[in-house]
């Protein structure tokens, strides 16, 4: 029988909070289980299928026994390509040596993280943020500075709030544009004042963190971060990769580029640890930066039906009262502002205090899956992914104004 000290834990597990995206998702996947009819809007995942030249390649790499080990870091191939898409959009220059292919862009934040935070640093997360950021940053051992932002701001951090947080133990910035979940997109001068309060010389060690997942769905002009401040790509990661733009979530490829050393010790880190990303999926991306007029149509079809479900879900919570909406300029999600709605009871008599419970509430009563506003760092707010067809949003939507009267 085993003991209890035997069952002992990492300290670090302590202050690590589980995924809420991906609880809600089991327990949405529960539901459908029993045959419950769930509308979920709860989880960040294209619903268009993976483009055919994609998929073919991956194809043709399986029957060409291309499953072997790679190099740690990604296919020579694949890393070129990059770096050529890196020079077409930041106008930065990358050797293969700067770039290391990792399984999904979670992996690539995670290993840098590691390898550039030590006990007593601090990194800067502006607030609302993805789910990770925070866990990964405790995780390498360091320690999360939240910047709250709100809709004055429209969720994105200010030079003056910037200035007020940095310290001389800051190791990292997050950078996140446009963001999960708020959609937000900063201007290229909004880019520029943050980086002129990054250029001061006592803050001459700060690293950028520069999250660019869902920069090609964007509907507003993309100010890229490096094409802003290109003397800062010394102090630059960039992260992207092809989970959103090319429907790929499942296939969990994603890339970092940046300096040398760093870049590096990110390579040996993997080496250790996953080695390198699925050798398929390498080839499969390969194809999608792979120059194709046919891609480069279907990649244009799927952002014009997200903006058109982004207008169709804001029309929507236009009309809820209670509900208050920014307009997001990227991605494909909605953060409405839903604090009206919670400490008074809705018809049936059941009353919610906080938006965790009425994420509950709208699951087991509504059959919606929504996530709360505090998975996020933002009580008080709910995020809706609209990666789903006009129906479902339709509703959906219908099954939210019938909960909350």
């Amino acid at each position: 029988m085993l003991t209890t000290p035997l069952l002992r834990l990492s300290e670090r597990l302590a202050q690590l909070t589980p995924s809420a995206t991906v609880a809600l998702n089991g327990k949405m996947s529960q539901m459908k289980a029993r045959g419950i009819d769930v509308i979920s809007f709860g989880q960040g995942e294209p619903d268009f299928p993976t483009p055919a030249p994609i998929k073919a390649a991956a194809v043709q790499a399986i029957d060409a026994n291309k499953t072997r080990y790679t190099p740690a870091g990604g296919i020579a191939e694949l890393r070129e390509a990059v770096a050529q898409r890196l020079l077409a959009d930041s106008g930065i220059s990358y050797t293969a040596a700067q770039i290391s292919i990792t399984s999904g862009v979670k992996e690539g934040l995670f290993l840098a993280f590691l390898a550039v935070c030590d006990g007593g640093d601090e990194v800067i997360v502006p607030a609302p943020y993805w789910v990770s950021y925070i866990e990964q940053v405790r995780l390498a051992g360091a320690t999360p500075i939240v910047i709250d932002t709100d809709e004055s701001t429209r969720f994105k951090v200010t030079p003056a709030m910037l200035e007020q947080h940095l310290t001389p133990r800051t190791r990292v910035l997050v950078l996140s544009s446009p963001a999960n979940p708020t959609g937000a997109v900063y201007t290229a001068a909004e880019l520029h004042a943050l980086a002129e309060v990054l250029r001061q010389p006592q803050f001459a060690g700060v690293l950028i963190f520069s999250d660019e997942i869902y920069d090609q769905i964007c509907y507003i002009p993309y100010a890229r971060w490096l094409r802003v401040a290109p003397d800062l790509a010394e102090r630059t990661l960039v992260f992207n990769g092809w989970s959103k733009t090319y429907a790929m979530t499942g296939w969990r490829l994603g890339y970092v580029a940046g300096a040398k050393p760093i870049l590096t010790a990110i390579r040996d880190i993997q080496g250790h640890s996953t080695t390198h990303p699925n050798s398929v999926a390498q080839y499969a991306a390969l194809a999608a930066y792979t120059p194709s007029a046919e891609l480069e149509a279907t990649i244009a079809t799927m952002v014009q039906a997200f903006r058109s479900r982004r207008d169709l879900i804001l029309a929507a919570l236009a009309q809820q009262a209670g509900v208050m909406c920014d307009v997001p300029d990227g991605a494909f999600y909605v953060f409405p502002n839903v604090t009206a709605l919670l400490n008074r009871p809705f018809a049936n008599g059941i009353t919610c205090a906080t938006s965790l419970e009425l994420a509950d509430y709208l699951l087991e009563h509504a059959q919606i899956g929504l996530v709360p506003g505090e998975a996020f760092g933002a009580p008080g707010y709910m995020r809706l992914a609209y990666a789903q067809s006009e129906a479902s949003i339709s509703e959906g939507m219908r099954r939210f104004a019938a909960a909350v009267v």
